[in-house]
């Protein structure tokens, strides 16, 4: 007998229905949450590695500023931070955090049934382990994947780290406003103090702000951030971590957060730091820099640094104010140790307008006028067998170029000759026509490369499309292609300084990462370039343009045993001062930025120039005890005749026999043959137009 077929009946194929669209539901569901897995970061650690500030500290040790990302991030140890901070961002953001397992089911209902009735996003279920997750490791956006990312991801959390390592990490991730990251970050952007330093009520306040930093600005609603902190102690109350009397003590402390100055705070000495932070930018990525943790150990000697500043403005300020919109005279400044080549202060310009801004001191090159006479022509003319004692006519002259014809006369300051005279003298009076005589038997040639030699780095030896280069006789006067930097002469001045020994300069002693390894630690980068007596003797005739009469540095006498050189251009438009004792190197530069000169004032490097280097250096120097320039061996004294530059003979008058510093072995052999028993032929002074030194 055939059975009978079964008749479908509408119950079945709802039956089927539901199973049918719950199977694709629940595959569909765990699909989902398969992406959700599959798509979770790669991470190596489950630890987070947020940027962090870079720290840049002075010669002293001493935090000087510090180099921001755009995460303003400064990690802290929780145990650094007091126990009751730590309980108000608990009792605000998960009171349960100690209980739960790395999400809350409890919270996640609760917050589904608050926005549910408000119909908006008005609670969060998320527990502070879920929080750092998404922070962490997650993109911002708030999706149902995201969600389930992130309770996968607090409970790994949860399974690698104690509840006290995820609120440490916690604490320094959070977003506080002001661009704080970290509670570190934000207690001193709230309240211009480490977090280690807040009180119960601060605390309070800023774990009110992790809800929603935006919502609250203490400068335009101080009201509803009281209002804050108040809420947060009465959680901290209602879940027992203080009492209702610690509450009130919280409520009543006053509220008195910082005015926000937002982005970087440009430090002291800021020319100086733009330094720094450009040499950073050069060795390091940007990145890194701003956001690796590097601590940064410098040559910055903050009084130094406040004393040239001091200086400059004290000696220009009444002279040439600065006023808004016209074109000011501008100054520039450094100071080095010689032996180290240790910079200690700089000063790029009167103002400072910005960070990474344009920096005279290390950016411009300018025109050095007799500052480059000791580097160019004394220098080599001392190697090559001169000394202080050799004589040379100062009268007019007429060179006339051997390629072109074209002929050049050089002019002396004042417009005046001495007739014959030594170099020591020479040098004292910034003579120009005895520096292009001994010039002109040394070549350019030589010039440049004694120069180079010394450090100077912006020589043309090439030539340009217009055909010029530093190849010329003019360069024994300072007429350069671009001229020179200011910390350039400072390396060159500094190896009188240091006996011949030239130190190149440094302003970063050593870089770390943020865990401690060393990235880089300076050596000083040393190099004889003259002998010591050579070097003495330098200095010894560079003292004369302080100390004697006609001296053209007389201003910058300190009173201690000191040398430098002047150095003034054409129609006044640079003014320089080169200066030095044992212990230090200053060079000091003043001019226009554009075109423009100062003559109406007739500024010299004698003049203001040395006034500023006077003050900054006696005060630099006040605490170190005076010490002189040793006398290297082999220097001997010997009498010469101050017409010849030989030994005086039996006809030489007393007033042309002098005395100088010799070489041993290239003093005076032979008499005098200038003065005879008839007498010494006259010299004359022709009157000639004046000219800059």
């Amino acid at each position: 007998m055939r059975r009978a077929k079964r008749r479908t009946s509408i119950l079945d194929i709802i039956l089927y229905t539901i199973l049918i669209v719950g199977f694709a539901g629940a595959l569909g569901v765990s699909l989902f949450v398969l992406d959700a897995v599959r798509t979770l970061p790669a991470l190596s650690s489950l630890e987070p590695k947020p940027t962090q500030a870079s720290y840049v500290f002075d010669a002293n040790g001493n935090l000087w500023s510090e180099l921001r990302s755009s995460e303003y991030r400064i990690p802290i140890d929780l145990e650094d931070v007091p126990k009751y901070v730590r309980d108000a961002v608990v009792a605000q953001e998960d009171h349960r955090f100690y209980t739960h397992k790395g999400f809350d089911l409890k919270a996640i209902f609760r917050a589904l049934y608050v926005n549910l009735r408000s119909q908006s996003i008005r609670e969060g279920g998320s527990t502070i382990s879920q929080q750092l997750a998404k922070t962490a490791f997650l993109e911002p956006a708030r999706t149902l994947k995201r969600k389930i990312q992130d309770v996968i991801l607090a409970v790994r959390l949860e399974r690698s780290f104690t509840k006290d390592e995820i609120l440490g990490m916690y604490l320094n991730q959070i977003y506080f406003g002001r661009n704080a990251f970290g509670i570190e970050a934000a207690a001193r952007m709230y309240f211009g103090k480490t977090a280690s330093e807040l009180s119960l009520g601060e605390g309070a306040f800023l774990a009110g702000l992790i809800h929603g930093p935006s919502l609250y600005d203490p400068e335009k609603r101080p009201e509803q951030c009281i209002a804050l902190r108040n809420n947060v102690l009465d959680k901290m109350v209602e879940y027992g971590f203080i009492s209702p009397e610690e509450s009130q003590r919280g409520k009543a402390e006053p509220f008195r957060p910082i005015p926000y100055k937002g982005g970087m705070v440009v430090p002291e000495g800021a020319y100086f730091f733009d330094y720094v932070l450009k040499e950073l930018l050069s060795r390091y990525p940007k990145e890194q820099v701003y956001g690796g943790g590097l601590k940064v150990y410098t040559t910055y000697l903050p009084s130094a640094q406040k004393t040239v500043e001091e200086a400059i403005a004290s000696v220009l300020d009444p002279v040439f104010p600065i006023k808004e919109g016209q074109e000011h005279v501008e100054a520039a400044a450094i100071v080095i140790d010689p032996r180290t080549g240790h910079i200690l202060a700089m000063v790029g310009g009167r103002e400072h307008k910005g960070m990474l801004s344009w920096n005279r001191a290390v950016d411009t090159t300018r025109q050095p006028g007799s500052a480059i006479k000791p580097l160019a022509v004394y220098v080599p003319a001392m190697e090559m067998g001169m000394s202080p004692a050799t004589v040379v006519d100062d009268s007019p002259y007429t060179w006339k170029d051997p390629y072109t014809g074209e002929e050049f006369s050089p002019q002396n300051y004042g417009g005046t000759f001495r007739g014959l005279i030594t170099i020591r003298d020479a040098i004292r009076e910034s003579v120009n026509v005895v520096a292009f005589k001994v010039f002109e038997q040394l070549t350019p040639k030589v010039g440049v490369e004694s120069c180079e030699k010394l450090g100077i780095t912006t020589l043309d030896k090439d030539s340009s499309d217009d055909g010029k280069t530093d190849y010329t006789m003019v360069l024994s006067l300072g007429g350069l292609t671009r001229g020179v930097r200011v910390i350039e002469m400072a390396e060159a001045y500094s190896t009188f300084a240091n006996r011949g020994i030239k130190v190149e300069p440094v302003a970063i002693l050593r870089v770390e990462d943020k865990e401690g390894n060393v990235l880089e630690e300076t050596q000083p980068k040393r190099s004889i370039v003259m002998s010591e007596q050579v070097a003495y003797l330098m200095t010894s005739m560079l003292r004369d343009v302080i100390t004697k009469p006609g001296g053209t540095g007389r201003l910058a006498d300190i009173g201690r045993p000191c040398a430098g050189k002047t150095g003034t251009t054409s129609s006044y438009t640079d003014a320089w001062f080169c200066g030095y004792t044992p212990d230090m190197v200053g060079v000091v530069w003043m001019g226009f930025d554009k075109d423009k000169n100062m003559s109406q004032w007739k500024v010299t490097g004698g003049s203001y120039p040395a006034m500023i280097w006077n003050r900054m250096m006696k005060e630099i120097l006040k605490d170190v005890p005076p010490s002189d320039f040793a006398v290297p061996p082999n220097i001997v004294s010997s009498k010469f005749c101050r017409k010849s530059g030989l030994l005086p003979g039996p006809f030489c008058p007393p007033s042309d026999i002098g005395e100088d510093l010799f070489i041993k072995g290239q003093e005076p052999k032979e008499f005098c043959t200038y003065h005879t028993i008839l007498g010494e032929p006259p010299v004359t002074q022709p009157e000639t137009p004046p000219s800059g030194p």
